[in-house]
């Protein structure tokens, strides 16, 4: 996303429709592909003139740079880093959650029945938002504004050119969705097949299970996978003579699938082991938005190892300081068994 379509999607929202961390992740997007592009062109003083178009626009539309101070930084180059730090002169870094993983072992009672144990409402889909009401405002002062640092956008980076650019020009804005979710698994299964395992296949009684977990845990985000024991007995009991059951709860947003599967293993390396588990032959998920807790700063920790952790008593712990944020979950259900 460049700053034009940022601008344009903040008037439609207004600020309500956007937390920090968002509008960050927004600029950064758009500064990255300035970056990109203008020094293809060999353009000269490129930090300073996109910095300068930054915060003019930001300026122009009401936003209030100083008052930002939380931005997920990582993944983000240093030249990028550099830029947004000039626009954001408070902004802090935060980390996004760690990752936790929990699995259920098979019990002693026999094969059930293999009735649904869910049906996911028709209004929910694969993907959630914070979205805010849209609102009036002034606009004269703003699109003005906008006007002139697009004219210095065009000078900078020939805009003029790149608008027509063919549409498979690589974007820098990465949305999680079900295209995301079908490429990471695809990713996946290549590492899979390397190691002798059989392939993850898809499976919406799963992805049924999983929308039931994401709204289960959003209840009590301090504690790592809650409630998944009575989730589990609630609605797959029948089953457990046989069925083994893994949970991943991640957190992708910003990442594109092969940078967090880089990410998983060297980062969230039992994650990573619950995904090449062999055992596993089937999945489902879902993608939320809701809250958890984000690091702010440097902690040495990764990944939360299990469930039924308090989670910010044991980033702390590790001398870590968190906040409370909403962010994309991303909940994976993996299974050696699929009904229907």
């Amino acid at each position: 996303m460049d700053l034009m379509e940022f601008a344009a999607k903040y008037r439609r929202l207004g600020r309500l429709g956007f937390d920090d961390w968002q509008i960050v992740s927004e600029v950064a997007s758009a500064v990255s592909k300035m970056l990109r592009e203008g020094r293809g062109r060999g353009c000269p003083n490129l930090e300073d003139m996109i910095a300068n178009i930054a915060v003019r626009t930001l300026d122009d539309l009401g936003i209030d740079r100083y008052s930002i101070m939380r931005g997920y930084l990582q993944g983000t180059t240093e030249d990028v880093r550099r830029v947004l730090r000039r626009i954001f002169p408070n902004i802090e870094q935060i980390t996004r959650p760690p990752p936790h993983v929990v699995h259920a072992q098979p019990g002693a009672t026999s094969r059930s029945s293999e009735a649904p144990i869910y049906v996911v409402p028709s209004n929910y889909g694969y993907g959630g938002g914070g979205k805010g009401r849209p609102r009036r405002r002034r606009r004269d002062k703003a699109i003005a504004g906008f006007i002139i640092g697009l004219v210095l956008l065009l000078i900078v980076i020939g805009a003029a050119w790149s608008l027509r650019h063919p549409p498979q020009t690589q974007q820098t804005s990465i949305t999680t969705n079900s295209v995301w979710v079908s490429q990471f698994i695809s990713i996946v299964n290549q590492y899979r097949q390397s190691s002798g395992a059989p392939p993850l296949q898809y499976c919406q009684w799963l992805s049924n299970f999983a929308y039931v977990r994401f709204e289960t845990m959003i209840q009590n985000p301090a504690i790592s996978h809650y409630d998944f024991d009575q989730d589990f007995n609630k609605y797959l009991s029948q089953y457990q003579g046989f069925l083994m059951v893994g949970e991943e709860g991640l957190y992708p947003s910003g990442y594109t699938p092969s940078e967090y599967v880089q990410n998983m293993q060297s980062e969230a390396p039992l994650h990573w082991e619950g995904l090449m588990n062999g055992n596993f032959t089937y999945y489902g998920y879902y993608i939320g938005y809701g809250p958890d807790y984000v690091i702010v700063g440097s902690c040495p920790v990764t990944e939360i190892p299990g469930p039924n952790i308090d989670i910010p008593q044991y980033l702390q712990s590790y001398g870590c300081s968190v906040e409370l944020e909403n962010t994309t979950w991303l909940v994976i259900e993996l299974s050696n068994w699929c009904s229907g």
